[in-house]
């Protein structure tokens, strides 16, 4: 007989509450984040650099700028490689540990057992997001106190915050979605990585037009996040979507790869 969605969900969060990866990289995405939008105000302070070298102190008047200020708030965004693993290493597993045969005996409708996952990591996205933020905002607030900077308002604070709870909801439901796909777990994690860490930030660079296009550039304009980087090392306006344009890429990216990754899992021998 068939498990209900609630029982499926339950066991669901069972098998990921135990599983010690899942909370080493949640704690890792807030970190990381956080060191990110730290660094980021440190090397922008008035002189810092300067300071560094032993040479003279030159102001630079980048924490005044508040697209800067909504760009460190936006390293919230950088948690989303954490929660697209989790989302793999979620699915592979049973592959790799071979609990996918029991998984499907409990119940045997196999596209129910991949919304299972993604609904689950679908809010395993939002409090990470959640717990991103605040840890960010605080990380950045304690930073900026040496320094003059542009005001933290509300409602830069709650562009990031919508943009970044939907793009992290969506990059757990891809996690799951390419986990379904490619089922070794060594080569979907690679393949993750090398996508996001390399292919995606080199397209962007060299072909900014192509690169709007693509998951991180819509998660960027998803949190209204309107600076990118040149190879200079400069930030500049970036070409983007509009926040809406983001999010309904990011959609249509989980959506295709949730499509595929389902009719893939239902034709897949697993024995």
């Amino acid at each position: 007989m068939s498990a209900g969605v609630g029982t499926m969900l339950a066991t669901e969060w069972r098998k990921t509450a135990t599983t010690k990866l899942a909370w080493v990289l949640a704690i890792i995405a807030i970190g990381y984040s956080s060191l990110q939008a730290g660094m980021l105000v440190l090397l922008a302070a008035p002189g810092i650099l300067d300071r560094l070298a032993g040479t003279a102190t030159t102001p630079t008047g980048m924490l005044t700028n508040p697209d800067y200020l909504t760009s460190t708030l936006g390293q919230v965004s950088t948690a989303s490689t954490f929660v697209l693993l989790m989302g793999i290493v979620a699915m592979t597993g049973e592959y790799r540990h071979m609990t996918i045969t029991s998984t499907y005996l409990a119940s045997p409708r196999r596209s129910r057992v991949l919304v299972a996952k993604m609904l689950l990591f679908a809010a395993i996205g939002v409090a990470v997001a959640v717990l991103t933020m605040i840890a960010v905002t605080i990380t950045l607030m304690v930073a900026l106190i040496p320094f003059d900077h542009a005001p933290l308002t509300a409602d830069m604070w709650l562009s990031v915050l919508l943009g970044s709870v939907i793009g992290l909801v969506l990059y757990a439901v891809l996690g799951v979605s390419i986990g379904a796909l490619i089922p070794n777990q060594v080569a979907a994690i690679v393949t993750a990585l090398l996508w996001m860490l390399l292919l995606e930030p080199l397209i962007g660079l060299t072909f900014p037009k192509v690169g709007m296009w693509l998951p991180g550039d819509a998660l960027k304009a998803a949190m209204d996040v309107g600076l990118r980087s040149e190879f200079s090392g400069q930030l500049v306006s970036a070409d983007t979507l509009p926040v809406w344009g983001g999010i309904l890429l990011l959609i249509g990216y989980a959506a295709v790869f949730g499509a595929i990754a389902s009719r893939t899992t239902l034709s897949r021998d697993i024995t």
